[in-house]
């Protein structure tokens, strides 16, 4: 799926128990922003304790997002649960406090976790250090 979906979730709204691994598909769609992915060429899997895994495919500035399988992507997201995925991924979560706590993880490159979630216009995100 292409971005420019329509979401069943507003980026304001809890989504709940009901919220699938397509809805969250089609918030990330709605939510992605180009300027952030410059230059960034992935591929991620996103795998949600009890729902479907979500596929993204960054290309310098542009966002394919579905449930295609990727065969071998760059590195994977692990969440607990659609609930934590949910909330790590708009920001009404902390992904440090949530990996402290064995609910969110990674496979491959942590520090990108950071760079998703820019991408995705996360309210979370820990203020940049200054040198």
């Amino acid at each position: 799926m292409a971005c420019g979906l329509t979401p069943r979730v507003g980026s304001g709204e809890m989504p709940g128990m009901s919220i699938s691994s397509q809805t969250l598909a089609e918030e990330l769609a709605k939510r992605f922003r180009p300027q952030a992915a410059q230059g960034l060429r992935m591929d991620i899997r996103l795998a949600i304790g009890g729902s479907d895994d979500v596929f993204l495919a960054l290309d310098d500035g542009h966002l394919d997002v579905g449930l295609a399988t990727i065969s071998e992507p760059d590195v994977s997201f692990l969440f607990s649960d659609m609930d934590t995925a949910w909330r790590i991924l708009s920001g009404r979560e902390n992904a440090i406090d949530a990996f402290m706590q064995g609910r969110f993880r990674a496979d491959g490159y942590l520090m990108m976790a950071f760079k998703l979630m820019e991408i995705f216009g996360s309210l979370s995100l820990p203020p940049t250090p200054n040198d």
